[in-house]
């Protein structure tokens, strides 16, 4: 975000693009790749998904076609290859990710309940305007919106 616009982020990579070094270009290129291997493999998965076998529709639970065996999601393994170890190893990391998100979701709910003490009475303000109001009213911030330390 810039001064409370939206902006794109792709365009602002190829903006400053030359402002970067040769390792962070490597690293960012890396990334990259990265990011489209997951965004195939997340097709693959739901194209696998839905093209399921008649006899898995039998079954009396419903699995992904490929899982991750990192919190990231950068490793990748069919799950009939799956030995049991690393079965039980995908549980542990899925149990995890949904403790993750769980532990973000009350956050997000936290700082809606703020923000709404704020919101209801002005409903034109952005999020950025009730976080400057909470800093403010938990005397975290100066009259200018500087936080304190």
């Amino acid at each position: 975000m810039i001064a409370g616009r939206a902006i794109n982020k792709r365009q602002a990579a190829v903006n400053r693009w030359d402002d970067i070094d040769a390792d962070g270009q490597y690293l960012a290129g890396i990334d990259g790749v990265v990011t489209r291997i997951d965004t195939r493999a997340r097709r693959l998965k739901l194209r696998a998904e839905q093209a399921a076998a008649p006899e898995q529709t039998e079954l009396p639970f419903s699995l992904p076609a490929a899982v991750a065996m990192d919190l990231e999601g950068t490793t990748l393994v069919s799950t009939r290859q799956l030995t049991r170890a690393e079965f039980v190893r995908a549980i542990e990391i899925r149990h995890q990710q949904i403790a993750n998100d769980s532990a973000a979701l009350r956050e997000w709910r936290e700082a809606l309940r703020q923000a709404d003490q704020f919101w209801a009475e002005n409903t034109t303000w952005r999020f950025g305007d009730c976080l400057d109001a909470i800093l403010t009213h938990n005397g975290l911030s100066g009259p200018d919106g500087e936080v304190l330390s």
